[in-house]
């Protein structure tokens, strides 16, 4: 069922990373697409304002009736003829050019046409066929400025939609700038103010570094304070160290002996939970095959713990995990159960289809509800969990948990007591390439 939700919980958040990752390529896409139909639109009229497309349509129509009948009624007439093409040249502004039946170029007025305006064929009243006429003018040609306005028109559209448009996506990218400038400087609480929703993949680039400095600030804060910590209780047995030392020179006693002894373990128990807060703040975890039943046993008699406080449910099978942080966990688990909770009760082994549980019950006077989730907190201390300890314990055994893919928690115990559980991955051993390799 856990399982499920998981899965669940992983398509629902892939699906909004897509949704987001695809954001920014439609406003480029519609951005784009916009200014283009927009410049298309704008083209379209200013040409329609300033093209005579319609005026020379409707002109031609008009030089057609008016040719039809008095180019006609001249054909005969060679001096009429001439002042009428003359006239239409010099009125008209149009090059003219009168040719026969035969196509010998009778008459011509202005220069030759490349490209006729209108090409009219010049009959007789009885239908016969006398020649025809070529004009054309230049004020009708497309060209010159008019193509140099409409030009600079659709240049400086494209120009200022391109700026615009580069203003708006850049803006996501100085506010990154900015914040990974203020971490170059030391200013770890920069935050980028991006939004996934509004500025799509930067926004989700803007929220994945937000997250990123802000885990950066807190191992660091972590860091500080785990080096104070250690700072100080490592003086503690080190300052008896030395005076045991010199009580040994002095007087040698095997009581002196044991005492240095404890001391020594209790170093060695430190330096063991830095050394597995270190594997774990760099993922190096350790895989093989484990029994959990025999670290379990070995975890009793490491504390001289009778081996009948064991009890397993379910089937017993091997599991691939980190043996030597499955051995903190439990060590932390048992020792702050004999610390703090006045000895241990019971060391439970649940073997379940998806995870294997660890739970320690002990004798003390259980934690308060509202301190249930802060005990897995580092350097946290409770009520009557206080005393010479770094407050590393739950913590570690909440990561070496989490590194396993499970979790930790409390539970009440009947007649008091507490009951601290830590659950790992069921991945059998035989499994454990398979599951390597897919991995990676």
């Amino acid at each position: 069922m856990k399982h499920r939700q998981c899965m669940h919980v992983h398509r629902s958040r892939v699906q909004r990373r897509w949704q987001h990752k695809k954001k920014l390529q439609r406003r480029i896409f519609l951005w784009f697409g916009a200014s283009i139909l927009f410049t298309a639109l704008v083209i379209v009229g200013a040409f329609r304002m300033l093209s005579p497309t319609e005026r020379i349509q409707r002109d031609a129509a008009g030089f057609e009736r008016f040719a039809s009948s008095r180019i006609a009624a001249v054909w005969d007439d060679a001096a009429e003829r001439d002042a009428l093409f003359r006239d239409m040249h010099e009125d008209l502004s149009l090059d003219v050019t009168l040719y026969d039946a035969s196509g010998a170029r009778l008459a011509q007025h202005g220069a030759a046409c490349a490209e006729p305006w209108v090409e009219l064929p010049v009959h007789a009243r009885d239908g016969a066929h006398l020649g025809r006429v070529v004009a054309c003018g230049e004020p009708y040609r497309w060209g010159g400025w008019r193509f140099v306005v409409v030009l600079l028109l659709a240049i400086a559209i494209l120009w200022g939609a391109s700026g615009i448009m580069a203003a708006r996506l850049l803006r996501p990218l100085r506010h990154l700038e900015d914040m990974a400038r203020r971490i170059a400087e030391g200013d770890l609480s920069a935050r980028a103010g991006l939004d996934p929703e509004r500025d799509g993949e930067l926004g989700m680039l803007g929220g994945t570094m937000n997250e990123m400095v802000a885990r950066i600030e807190k191992q660091l804060a972590d860091q500080r304070e785990l080096l104070a910590a250690v700072s100080h209780e490592l003086r503690t047995p080190l300052g008896h160290l030395r005076l045991l030392v010199e009580m040994a020179r002095d007087k040698p006693s095997q009581k002196t002996i044991d005492e240095i002894e404890k001391e020594i373990v209790e170093i060695d128990a430190l330096v063991g939970q830095l050394l597995a807060t270190s594997r774990l703040d760099f993922g190096t975890l350790n895989t093989q095959a484990v029994d959990p039943i025999e670290l379990a046993e070995a975890a009793l008699a490491r504390f001289d713990i009778d081996v009948c406080a064991l009890e397993v449910e379910g089937e017993r099978a091997l599991m691939e995990a980190d043996a030597t942080l499955l051995a903190r966990a439990l060590a932390n688990l048992l020792g702050n159960a004999a610390q703090h909770g006045r000895g241990v009760e019971r060391l439970l082994i649940r073997f379940e289809p998806a995870e294997v549980v660890f739970a320690v019950e002990d004798r003390g006077p259980g934690f308060a509800t509202d301190e249930r989730e802060k005990v897995f907190d580092a350097f946290y201390r409770g009520e009557h969990r206080a005393g010479a300890s770094l407050g590393l314990g739950l913590s570690l055994v909440q990561r070496i948990a989490k590194a396993h893919g499970g979790h930790a928690w409390i539970e009440d115990v009947e007649g008091g007591g507490a009951r601290v559980l830590f659950s790992i991955s069921a991945v059998p051993a035989e499994r454990g390439a398979e599951v390597a390799q897919a991995a990676e």
